[in-house]
């Protein structure tokens, strides 16, 4: 088969890796001037990292896996690493059991509460039946009210913002479950995360080294306008050139898609349209210092943006050059005015955040920095979210979406993104078999018949 890749992201590059080595011819299209995708890389003068923060769990299978098969593991990394909490106007460590008891937010009761909602949330083994939770009164049975509101209230304002009135109690059980996956299976309990040596630039460099050997072909600045079904089976438009593939496989957010393809049922549209997003906006600093021990800051005092994470409490400094890499997320609506604000107005309505929680940090402390901006990145879990997913097999023959909408009852990492990839070229292979073996049933009796006359 000739099969199209609409996307070029970990999820298109994956796919477009495993369906050569099943023996197949595979074009992958672009629409930016770089792959990657929401991994992508970026240049920060001094160095390259990822544009966007990520980290590799030892819990991690298919990613661990998609490493494995590009050779990288040699390359793996894997770091002890520290959580911190903002809170009540102060800095606090989260990441030893001592920590836990001295946190001053909660009291004794509060805190074994929580610990015992956390272990509880953790054993949960489906989530499925979460999905009809509202999150508040499931946080509120689970951990207590005072809980709520002193921890969760303020993380999920955080996180999802308005949105969080929709969500589904399925959004923590997920949170928790991976966040609770990074701990060692040993006494200590010690948070490790791991990384490539090179960050996902070197992923993609591999990838791509190993798509081109086995003969697939890449192609970026390509902006698809048109997908129709045709004789062969797919037809796709853009960029001034019409390219016909045996079967497509699209990797991009589900509403550009309904707008771009012709042929698709109500069904299966309406289901593309209700899916709703959250966008990001991420400031990156390159800093002369460190800031805290913490890999991870939480807050819960109302500022700026989502959360601190300091990447080289991670990675090693070897890869920045000695300097230190920050990364300010805020989750929000794609429709939030900070999309079309200015790199400087961004800046100054997180500086003075960041100030808030690190008073002594100054302006020469800080070397260079970067606004960073995505509308479309992850699918809200709202109520009874597995219903509204869109299924791989579309509505249309021979064309196959695979995208972070498809992530169901677990949180938008490149983990589930290479399980989606995985997923999809099982199906792709397995619909085109069918599809052979249908066609070998009709036309063997036929050409039988007409060698009988």
């Amino acid at each position: 088969m000739h099969i199209g890749i609409l996307g070029g992201g970990i999820t298109g590059l994956t796919a477009a890796f495993y369906l050569l080595r099943a023996g197949h011819q595979v074009t992958v299209l672009e629409a930016r001037p770089e792959l990657g995708g929401l991994a992508t890389s970026f240049n920060f003068g001094p160095f390259h990292w990822d544009k966007f923060y990520h980290c590799i769990l030892t819990s991690d299978l298919p990613l661990l896996q998609l490493i494995e098969d590009l050779g990288l593991t040699p390359e793996l990394r894997w770091t002890e690493t520290k959580v911190g909490f903002y809170t009540g106007g102060q800095l606090r460590s989260m990441t030893t059991t001592l920590d836990f008891l001295r946190f001053p937010a909660l009291s004794l009761w509060q805190k074994f509460r929580l610990g015992l909602g956390i272990l509880y949330t953790a054993r949960i083994q489906d989530g499925l039946a979460l999905e009809q939770e509202p999150i508040q009164p499931w946080l509120e049975r689970i951990f207590g009210q005072g809980n709520y509101q002193k921890m969760w209230e303020p993380l999920l304002k955080c996180k999802l913002g308005a949105a969080r009135t929709q969500t589904s109690a399925s959004f923590i059980w997920a949170t928790i479950r991976r966040l609770y996956s990074t701990r060692e299976k040993n006494a200590s309990r010690k948070e490790c995360l791991g990384y490539v040596r090179g960050g996902y630039r070197a992923v993609f460099a591999r990838l791509v080294d190993r798509v081109t050997e086995m003969g697939g072909n890449i192609i970026t600045g390509i902006s698809a306008e048109k997908i129709s079904s045709s004789a062969r089976g797919i037809t796709l438009t853009g960029g001034q050139k019409t390219m016909d593939f045996d079967c497509l496989v699209s990797t991009i957010p589900s509403r550009p898609f309904a707008r771009i393809t012709a042929g698709l049922n109500a069904a299966y549209r309406s289901k593309l349209e209700k899916i709703q997003y959250m966008g990001m906006v991420c400031a990156a600093l390159v800093l002369r210092r460190k800031l805290t021990p913490y890999y991870c800051t939480n807050l819960t005092d109302d500022l700026p943006f989502t959360g601190i994470i300091e990447m080289t409490n991670l990675i090693s400094l070897e890869e920045t050059q000695g300097r230190h890499l920050v990364y300010l997320p805020k989750y929000t609506a794609p429709g939030d005015p900070l999309f079309d604000a200015t790199d400087d107005e961004v800046w100054q309505s997180f500086r003075a955040g960041l100030q808030r929680v690190l008073p002594d940090l100054q302006d020469g402390d800080i070397e260079q920095r970067f606004i960073f901006r995505e509308r479309l990145v992850q699918p809200i879990p709202v109520i009874n979210y597995s219903a509204l997913v869109p299924g791989m097999q579309t509505s249309v023959d021979n064309l196959f979406l695979a995208n972070t909408t498809q992530i169901v009852n677990s949180t938008l990492n490149n983990n589930e993104m290479v399980k989606i990839a995985r997923r999809v070229t099982g199906l792709v292979e397995n619909t085109r078999q069918v599809q052979s073996d249908r066609l070998r049933e009709d036309v063997v009796p036929e050409i039988a018949h007409l060698g009988s006359k």
